[in-house]
């Protein structure tokens, strides 16, 4: 828009279009009056003196079909620079001239104000010699302004900056409302024959006026003509305009737009977010970036709110998290976008059972570790003070020899886990003075899995014993005489037929006993177990929830066990319930398997869960 003022640079008459008052919406005239209401905003307008020896003045006309009074606020760069009253009666018009005060300060918008529904239109103008020119337009409702994401078009302008006769120009503008709680902001975009030319942002304040020539806004649409304009309003309360400017006739007209509400979204974009590393041990401390654009302000869940749209921050984590960055607009939408930094389950330590045993030298040890250990178990003695001891890892147990001397063993056995090595000890204490033991003993039944268990109608069953210090063993329910055991294991076999309880009772040099009973039981009916779901194909640090069925009585979960087939995720599973396990993917990709197995008297079942762990895509790029 051409403007008055020598910042302004009016060239001729026909610039005095470019004073016009408010954009119509439609494709009704511009004169026409606005829609009844008791509020209503309008311009913009111009007073003070132009190029050329003009002189430009702005009238504001008020009706009413009833009698009103009120007033009409002029405001100029975001203030009230002056206020008039008026009172008519009915079917009355007040004819309210721009005040003194307004003379030379450039394009202003006026807002009026009654205590009855009126209407209003304003006139822009000058008087030369050759007559009167200038363009009118009408006062606008609250409701007829435009929020972000509203937008207007229309079509057929020039982008002309010349002044000779039969050319025209365009020109592009915002009021932003008196009541917007921001700076108007309106993107400007200008088309030839479908192809986006260029865009521009007209910014104004609220209470304020911005206007410019479309050749100056969008410099590839200069001198082009038959162009369609977009004005879209991104921030701000505030009515787009456009106008158009005849050489020949010295007049302007507005362009009529048609207006698209919630034509596009003014949300936010977030380019990336990510975290620098994704995955790790406790305490693991990760670089969190982000860009975004579009935004005023980033909320991270759990590390901070007004964080800047573009920025870093180092935040440390014990358990696996969803962060979730919000991308607030000045508009007040809203993007969000998350990332998962995912914590290595603790590892297992490699705690040998029994972990410590008080024996006589050169007896044996026999024990286990727990399950799920990797095979990469390392031993070494830190303290050996019972001469020609040995520590010896057997699969998944152990055997401990002590020497031939008195004294104290520490061995500490070390594993490789997910977060670095774990320990554990074993401790032996060596003495000559140690009173009969029972190290061992246990019994087998002919089921797999070493369950303490016969089937009906009878089964063979083993006996299993380890003693210390000892002269002789005896047996309950066994009527033939046994080895002692004392330092190597014994065995014998025994037929059942109902459930039994065998007691080992060993007797030491001194005289002094000691005894250990083991029951076992029988057992007729082998049922399946059945793991739900039986696979999954799941994302590093996802969580599976694994219901156990089909084995009717609680008591019988009890003889269920489960092993980890392989785990090549590096992942983590753990029973809940004797029915409830989890599984958590590790941050490896890899198919995880874990086999259940009910055993008894009778025999083994066996039931799987498998699970494919999938690459995570990559972090898009900076």
């Amino acid at each position: 828009m051409r403007r008055i003022r020598p910042y302004l640079g009016t060239a001729v008459r026909g610039a005095l279009a470019l004073l016009a008052a408010a954009v119509a919406i439609a494709s009704t005239p511009a004169a026409a009056a606005a829609a009844a209401g008791s509020e209503l905003w309008g311009g913009p307008g111009a007073r003070g003196a132009g190029n050329a020896g003009a002189r430009f003045e702005t009238t504001v006309y008020v009706s009413a079909t009833s009698a009103a009074s009120g007033t009409v606020e002029f405001w100029s760069g975001g203030a009230v620079v002056a206020t008039a009253s008026f009172n008519i009666p009915a079917r009355g018009v007040a004819t309210i001239p721009a005040p003194d005060a307004l003379e030379g300060t450039g394009a202003f918008l006026y807002h009026v104000r009654s205590d009855s529904p009126v209407s209003a239109w304003s006139e822009t103008y000058n008087d030369t010699a050759s007559g009167r020119f200038g363009v009118s337009a009408a006062a606008i409702g609250p409701t007829e302004f435009l929020s972000p994401g509203d937008e207007g078009s229309g079509g057929g302008v020039e982008a002309s900056s010349s002044t000779e006769p039969g050319r025209s120009r365009a020109n592009a503008g915002v009021l932003c409302s008196t009541g917007s709680t921001s700076d108007c902001q309106v993107e400007v975009a200008a088309f030839e024959n479908g192809n986006l030319l260029g865009t521009a942002v007209l910014t104004a304040r609220a209470g304020s006026v911005a206007q410019g020539s479309l050749a100056d806004l969008v410099p590839a649409a200069a001198e082009k003509s038959g162009l369609a304009l977009r004005l879209r309003v991104l921030l701000g309360t505030g009515l787009p305009y456009v106008v158009r400017n005849d050489n020949r006739t010295s007049d302007g007209s507005f362009v009529p737009l048609a207006v698209t509400r919630a034509a596009f979204s003014t949300a936010p974009v977030v380019n990336y977010f990510t975290g620098t590393p994704v995955t790790g041990c406790a305490p693991l401390t990760t670089t969190l970036g982000w860009s975004t654009t579009g935004a005023v302000k980033v909320d991270i869940s759990g590390v901070g709110n007004d964080l800047p749209p573009t920025g870093t921050v180092d935040v440390t984590l014990s358990t696996t998290t969803d962060l979730v960055l919000t991308a607030t607009a000045s508009t007040g939408q809203t993007t969000t976008k998350p990332v998962r930094i995912t914590i290595f389950p603790p590892s297992t330590p490699p705690t040998p059972d029994p972990a410590a045993v008080t024996t006589t030298p050169g007896s044996r040890v026999v024990g286990s570790l727990p399950p799920g250990i990797p095979a990469n178990v390392t031993i070494e003695f830190v303290q050996q003070e019972s001469t020609g001891s040995t520590f010896v890892l057997n699969g998944a147990g152990f055997i401990y020899t002590a020497g031939s001397t008195t004294g104290t063993d520490v061995v500490k056995l070390t594993a490789q886990g997910n977060c670095g090595p774990v320990s554990a000890t074993f401790t032996a204490t060596v003495s000559a003075s140690a009173g009969p033991q029972i190290l061992i003993f246990e019994a087998v039944g002919p089921g797999a899995g070493g369950v303490p268990a016969g089937c009906y109608p009878k089964s063979q069953i083993t006996l299993y014993w380890l003693t210390a210090n000892t002269v002789s063993v005896s047996i309950t329910n066994v009527e033939f005489p046994v080895p002692s055991g004392n330092g190597a294991q014994a065995q014998t076999t025994v037929e059942i037929t109902a459930p039994t309880t065998f007691t080992l009772t060993a007797v030491g040099a001194d005289g002094k006993t000691t005894s250990k009973s083991v029951t076992v039981a029988m057992d007729s009916i082998l049922y399946t177990p059945v793991i739900s779901p039986g696979s999954a194909t799941v994302m590093p640090g996802d969580v599976v929830q694994l219901t156990l069925s089909s084995v009717p009585a609680l008591a019988d979960y009890n003889q269920i066990g489960w092993y980890i087939v392989q785990l090549p995720s590096m992942g983590n599973f753990r029973k809940l319930s004797p029915t409830q396990y989890q599984y958590t993917a590790g941050p490896l990709p890899g198919l995880d398997i874990i086999r259940w197995g009910y055993h008894n008297g009778c025999g083994v079942r066996i039931t799987e869960f498998a699970a494919t762990v999938q690459q995570p895509p990559p972090p898009p790029a900076d």
